[in-house]
């Protein structure tokens, strides 16, 4: 048996004693059906009679219902439905709206990244930008930023390794930038020891990367020594040809006017997401005051909780960091009594406001770039001739 097919089959199998867990507690109808369906996934994935796509979808959604069943388990649906409909209709599109010009920003400061690599139109790397959003929404393994370096480079003529490499860069900006909003949030408002821990931990892994590229960039001989040494010659050629064009896509590091381009782009970029959030949560009735770290802390706290593989455009993950973010924030104050509905009616009305704007678009622009299925292949095939990417919080 594939070790990686007995680690998914038992976890398919965790999954499947949640729910029936849950039907003891509960006794209701569709916990037994989840049950019985875990169940049955996670044997067949044991004795090797399930396809490693199927075992991963069966794991996703499973994470997915565990953290919807966390949400939506325990209060009224009705309520849910009724603060839905009660919702400030107008602030939702103006969050929108803002979403709008978040994607305009992060397009700038892509452009930005990309110039030590030539000058890039504005809409072509909109649309790269918005077809990599997309992809990551509903492909597995955040294949959407390959598929974003392929597209650039396909329309353009860029490296598409070298455009890959920039969107390295960009994560740890985007990652840098979570966790100094965390530790502001903590510092300034919330205390919480497990967010301390967890911006504690974030800021080594993103030191240790930003150390990592730059001895890259300032030692790249020490790299092409150690390829030389352990690798097969030809083997070798190939790596050191692919590094060449990662390192393309670094040059932007060793130019202090751009850098600092970037680093006003990425401020600007990252100002409007928050505010999004702020606008929809105003549109809901909490029976108090939304306090201004509930929509700055929700950046980071969804931020890292999309990082864990779920259904696609992270189902349940998005809804249970609006619930943790304001069960936190709104602790101390006199809330109404269907305060769980709403915070649960907010889980699905900013989980559309955010990703509505960058994902409808980028479905529009996949299909204007003409782009199919073999694209995406090609896409994956970017991934298997570049360097792993930067683990990221970011979308």
């Amino acid at each position: 048996m594939k070790r990686a097919n007995l680690w998914r089959g038992l976890f398919i199998l965790v999954i499947a004693g949640f729910f029936a867990y849950k039907y003891v507690q509960v006794d209701h109808l569709i916990y037994p059906i989840y049950a019985v369906s875990f169940g049955v996934l996670g044997l067949l994935s044991l004795i090797n009679r399930l396809p490693a796509r199927w075992q991963n979808l069966g794991v996703n959604i499973g994470i997915s219902l565990f953290f919807l069943d966390f949400v939506f388990a325990e209060i009224n649906l009705a309520e849910v439905g009724r603060a839905i409909v009660n919702a400030n209709y107008w602030l939702l599109l103006l969050s929108m709206v803002v979403m709008f010009v978040h994607i305009f920003f992060r397009t700038l400061r892509w452009q930005w990244l990309l110039k030590p690599m030539g000058n890039v139109s504005f809409w072509p790397a909109c649309r790269a930008l918005l077809i990599g959003i997309a992809g990551n929404t509903v492909l597995p393994a955040r294949a959407g930023e390959f598929l974003r370096a392929y597209v650039l480079g396909r329309s353009t003529g860029l490296s598409k390794t070298g455009v890959f490499a920039t969107l390295v860069v960009e994560r740890i900006f985007d990652g840098m930038t979570i966790l100094l909003v965390l530790l502001g949030v903590i510092v300034l408002g919330v205390r919480d020891q497990q967010l301390q821990t967890v911006g504690i931990l974030g800021g080594i892994f993103y030191v240790g990367i930003i150390v990592g590229l730059v001895v890259f960039m300032t030692k790249r001989h020490w790299v092409d020594t150690l390829v030389n040494k352990f690798l097969p010659h030809t083997v070798a050629e190939k790596v050191l040809e692919l590094l060449d064009g990662f390192s393309s896509g670094l040059e932007i590091l060793k130019n202090p006017g751009q850098l600092a381009m970037v680093t006003l782009y990425n401020m600007l970029t990252w100002i409007f997401v928050p505010v999004s959030m702020w606008l929809a949560l105003l549109a809901l009735d909490f029976g108090a005051p939304v306090p201004w770290q509930a929509p700055v802390l929700m950046l980071p706290v969804m931020a890292l909780g999309l990082t864990v593989p779920a259904a696609p455009g992270g189902v349940g993950l998005v809804q249970a960091a609006i619930k943790l973010t304001l069960d936190l924030t709104f602790a101390d104050l006199a809330v109404a009594a269907n305060f769980a509905e709403t915070v649960a009616a907010a889980g699905i009305l900013i989980h559309f406001t955010q990703f509505a704007p960058e994902v409808i678009p980028g479905i529009f622009c996949f299909l204007y770039e003409g782009l199919s299925t073999s694209d995406i292949k090609s896409g994956q095939q970017v991934a298997s001739d570049s360097p792993a990417p930067v683990a990221s919080p970011a979308d």
